[in-house]
């Protein structure tokens, strides 16, 4: 059957590949850009501390729970139609939020918002995956290293672009900014890209069941990480423990309901895969492991050695150059070898190395040792960010793409989630202060611990072979 990404006009392909990014860099950057002019909208909507967690964690929910939903029903319906109703629930989502005039309506607006951003990343990434497979080499790299620069632009530029935009515009821009940018990408891949689905898949009757569970216990689950994250409780306190147990008993009760659902919502014969399984507990432990430090040593920089937030900001500059230069080595590594397990296997190393050098953090450190342990770091970080995802999607059959990115995507989430409550609790313990014997030891304990269970993960997995791209020289006949 003819394929028709395959057969589309170069001139098409690029202008939906940039749409396809401009689509997922919208739900990364909201994630961040708002975070800055939350202040300023609890200080001018009005709410108390507590509206100000929901506010967050209302976004956290929807677009997390909403991406394994997405991914699956794009493997059975197709990624074109789902992705451009993602964008317009999430630019309702956002013109509403824009416009909130109290504090309940924003929850509720940030909330559909993140229903909507859930698709953009995820049918994003896996619509950029059908567009530039392996045998696409030069394209599969440039789109590697374009998603790379996007994520890490999104991850510095989001809290600037909001404070500015607090500062300057008004804080209701942080939201309306997307409508022009998310429009004029829907516009292109309406236009652009044609609408294909396996001929193989067979939808049923839906899972509602399966969606109800696997919804609620994600929610709960990422509510009481929530809760431990942003108020500082024990993991003992009821609110905290209890939404956790409530949260997994949902998740264990979910498995024997996927197995008899007709079309089920997960797909259990792909945990089954020992690869896919490893895989997604790699992508899991890398995100546990270097969270904490993005986050953390810009603290230790402005406290303990007075630095502004600007100067904090540029001295995590070797920790992103990492991040790039890793993450296109990794595309460029496994390309030339057709192997992805190698460069997974060095990420993991370097990043536990890295991770563990902080341990001797003090407030006198050189800068330029603590750049090159970021740098250390970055380029162990960069493998996961594009490896995980082209191992897992090649882990697995072709119909189960969309699937398999979303619970690879979905993985990574969480496991920052659970990186970001553990490395609170640690630095706790040493009293709440900013110190850097906290920030040092904290880093080097989460990293470290994670770094090592995500090298066990990899070393678990078979290595997934991908297509090296043709050459010249044929290949003989006799070749399977």
């Amino acid at each position: 059957m003819r394929d028709l990404y395959e057969d589309l006009p170069a001139r098409n392909r690029t202008a939906v590949t940039y749409a396809l990014l401009g689509c997922a860099f919208l739900g990364m950057l909201d994630g961040t850009v708002v975070g800055t002019a939350l202040p300023r909208i609890v200080e001018q909507v009005g709410g108390t501390g507590s509206w100000y967690v929901w506010l967050v964690t209302a976004y956290l929910l929807t677009s997390s729970v909403s991406v394994p939903i997405y991914g699956r029903f794009s493997d059975l319906y197709g990624r074109r139609r789902l992705l451009l109703s993602g964008v317009a629930i999430f630019l309702i989502g956002s013109l509403a939020c824009g416009m909130a005039g109290s504090m309940a309506l924003m929850i509720v607006s940030r909330a559909f918002q993140g229903l909507g951003a859930g698709a953009l990343l995820t049918l994003g990434m896996a619509l950029i995956r059908d567009l530039h497979p392996p045998s696409r080499a030069e394209g599969m790299i440039r789109m590697q290293t374009l998603m790379a620069s996007m994520m890490i632009v999104g991850l510095v530029g989001g809290p600037l672009l909001g404070g500015l935009l607090a500062d300057h515009a008004g804080w209701r821009w942080a939201f309306l900014i997307n409508l022009p940018l998310g429009a004029v990408a829907a516009a292109v891949i309406a236009v652009a890209l044609p609408e294909r689905r396996d001929p193989d898949a067979a939808p049923g009757r839906l899972d509602a069941a399966g969606i109800a569970l696997l919804a609620a216990g994600l929610s709960l689950v990422l509510i009481g990480l929530s809760i431990k994250g942003n108020t500082g409780r024990g993991w003992s306190d009821p609110a905290v423990l209890g939404t956790l147990i409530a949260g997994l008993a949902l998740l264990v009760t979910l498995v024997p309901v996927e197995r008899r659902a007709a079309t089920p919502v997960l797909l259990p014969h792909l945990l089954r895969r020992r690869t896919y399984a490893a895989l997604l507990a790699g992508g899991f432990f890398f995100q546990l492991a270097a969270l904490p430090v993005g986050v953390f040593l810009p603290l230790y920089f402005q406290h303990v050695r007075g630095q502004s937030a600007t100067a904090s900001g540029l001295f995590l500059l070797p920790l992103l150059a990492g991040m790039v230069v890793g993450n296109r080595g990794t595309a460029v590594l496994i390309l030339r070898m057709g192997h992805t397990k190698p460069p997974l296997l060095a990420g993991a190393g370097l990043i536990t190395v890295g991770t563990v050098a902080f341990i001797a953090l003090g407030p006198d450190t050189p800068l330029l040792v603590t750049g090159a342990f970021l740098l250390i770091i970055g380029l162990g970080a960069g493998p996961a960010m594009g490896g995980i995802t082209i191992a897992s999607q090649n882990s697995v059959p072709r119909a189960d793409m969309g699937t398999a990115t979303a619970g690879s995507a979905l993985t990574k989430q969480l496991g920052g989630s659970v990186g970001l409550a553990c490395a609170q609790w640690l630095l706790a313990g040493h009293g709440g202060r900013i110190t850097a014997a906290g920030v040092g030891s904290t880093v080097a304990w989460i990293g470290g611990v994670a770094g090592l269970l995500a090298l066990g993960s990899i070393l678990l997995m078979r290595d997934v072979p991908v297509a090296r791209p043709a050459t010249a020289t044929p290949a003989p006949a006799t070749r399977p």
